[in-house]
């Protein structure tokens, strides 16, 4: 159980760390894009994606819940991102391995669980 939970903090960390750099980076860069433009979807998805950013930084304390907040908020990331309005972007599989650590934290909370009520 020590390996779900120590591969979904160690994941879970360098996607938050990862996501912070390309985000501090983008803004140093200040793209002048259709995609950077702020309109409702844009800061939508900004939102949600930081929302499971946060719950995957909750997760390090409270397993169950900071797992259950960052698959919702990964899932809804998803279905918005595939659903992009924006001309020229494409659904990238890769926002899919944002819900590892996620599902991995849920895992470890499910069996801690029911280890205690056996």
């Amino acid at each position: 159980m020590n390996i779900i939970r120590w591969s979904a903090r160690i994941i879970g960390t360098l996607m938050v760390a990862f996501t912070l750099l390309m985000l501090i980076g983008e803004m140093f860069e200040g793209r002048n894009s259709a995609a950077s433009e702020p309109n409702i979807y844009n800061i939508i998805t900004f939102v949600v994606w930081g929302t499971g950013l946060a719950g995957l930084i909750l997760a390090l304390w409270k397993e169950g819940l900071g797992g259950l907040i960052s698959l919702l908020c990964f899932i809804i990331l998803n279905i918005l991102v595939a659903a992009n309005p924006t001309p020229g972007s494409g659904y990238s599989p890769v926002f899919l391995l944002y819900m590892l650590p996620s599902i991995l934290y849920i895992l470890y909370w499910w069996l801690k669980r029911n280890k205690k009520h056996e």
